[in-house]
């Protein structure tokens, strides 16, 4: 079952919150308006700042912008800057063994897995932020 973390849906509905400021949105700010616990967001602000997503300006009045358009964001993008894949299966991750699936080297659905996944994370390369917000 392919689900999306919730580190992932946080992420998304803080960049969506920060897209439609005008201007810079702080931490506490997006925590109490988005309803993310605060703790949470700030790993995943972290992980967007360094990833180059958003920029964090220090400060009184300092807060988050985005670094990227909003149309050139993709929801891939967002996921690998969290350390998350598009994952069908577990003997689809790369460093699968027999110990997560003991048909891994005989399996008659391997290929058309991969090739489900790989048109799922192509899909989530071309959706973008911008179709978030709107």
């Amino acid at each position: 079952m392919l689900k999306i973390s919730k580190s992932v849906e946080y992420a998304l509905l803080a960049l969506r919150y920060i897209a439609t400021r005008n201007g810079l949105a702080n931490a506490k700010e997006i925590s109490r308006n988005a309803d993310i616990p605060y703790e949470l967001l700030a790993k995943i602000l972290q992980k967007l700042n360094r990833e180059n997503i958003i920029e964090s300006r220090q400060g009184k009045r300092g807060g988050y912008a985005l670094s990227v358009k909003p149309e050139k964001l993709s929801l891939l993008t967002v996921m690998n800057a969290l350390g998350q894949n598009v994952q069908l299966t577990d003997c689809l991750f790369e460093t699968a063994t027999a110990d997560d699936c003991k048909r891994i080297r005989d399996c008659a659905l391997i290929d058309p897995m991969t090739k489900i996944q790989n048109r799922i994370a192509a899909l989530f390369k071309e959706f973008t932020l911008n179709e978030i917000i709107n």
